[in-house]
């Protein structure tokens, strides 16, 4: 049986996860380090992603709420792998879940084909920035290893017709992208629409 419906407790068990998380988290460099802003920064993306994810439930589209709180969480993950936030290391949301009752909001196949396309597209739009040999290099490919590593969960559960791990699987393979191109370690040619790049 295909699993493609979000339902509200599974969305609020993973905004009450985040929130734990979330609650706990804290800056870990040190105030006027030249390394604060771009920690300040990532918590600006957490933030936003959990406050779309608000929003979204607001208008009644758990999906895009789902989509969202996942993104934020691997946000999360991502500067926290850094070393840029305080914050206990946590199992991604989506294993975390139970399967839906069947009442919710569906992921049509057109939403799932559409975010895995958007994903693809990013990857082949960035190119790996910084010089062969450089820590920065290094770090890039580690980022873009995690992302790939995600896609290809999203894809093993899309085929297992798991529709709901799969879409926060490819929102945390998209969410390691976007981290990488906002600190600069791939180039994005500016693209705004397929990244979210600092201000």
């Amino acid at each position: 049986m295909k699993n493609d419906t979000v339902s509200g407790p599974q969305l609020e068990r993973c905004l009450s996860t985040f929130d734990s998380v979330r609650g706990k988290l804290s800056l870990l460099p040190k105030e006027g380090s030249m390394l604060e802003p771009l920690a300040r920064s990532g918590l600006e993306m957490v933030d936003c992603y959990r406050t779309d994810a608000r929003n979204f439930i607001g208008s009644g589209d758990l999906v895009t709420a789902f989509a969202a709180i996942n993104y934020a969480h691997a946000w999360i993950g991502c500067f926290g792998e850094l070393g840029l936030f305080d914050t206990e290391p946590r199992k991604e949301l989506f294993l975390t879940l139970s399967d839906s009752d069947g009442e919710g909001c569906r992921i049509t196949d057109d939403k799932m084909a559409k975010y895995l396309d958007i994903t693809t597209r990013a990857r082949k739009k960035l190119k790996v920035s910084p010089p062969v040999r450089s820590f920065d290099r290094k770090l890039s490919l580690e980022f873009l290893e995690r992302s790939e590593s995600y896609f290809r969960t999203a894809v093993s559960y899309c085929n297992d017709d798991d529709y709901v791990r799969a879409f926060a699987a490819v929102n945390y393979a998209h969410a390691w992208l976007d981290g990488g191109a906002r600190i600069g370690l791939f180039d994005v040619e500016e693209d705004d629409v397929l990244f979210t790049l600092y201000e």
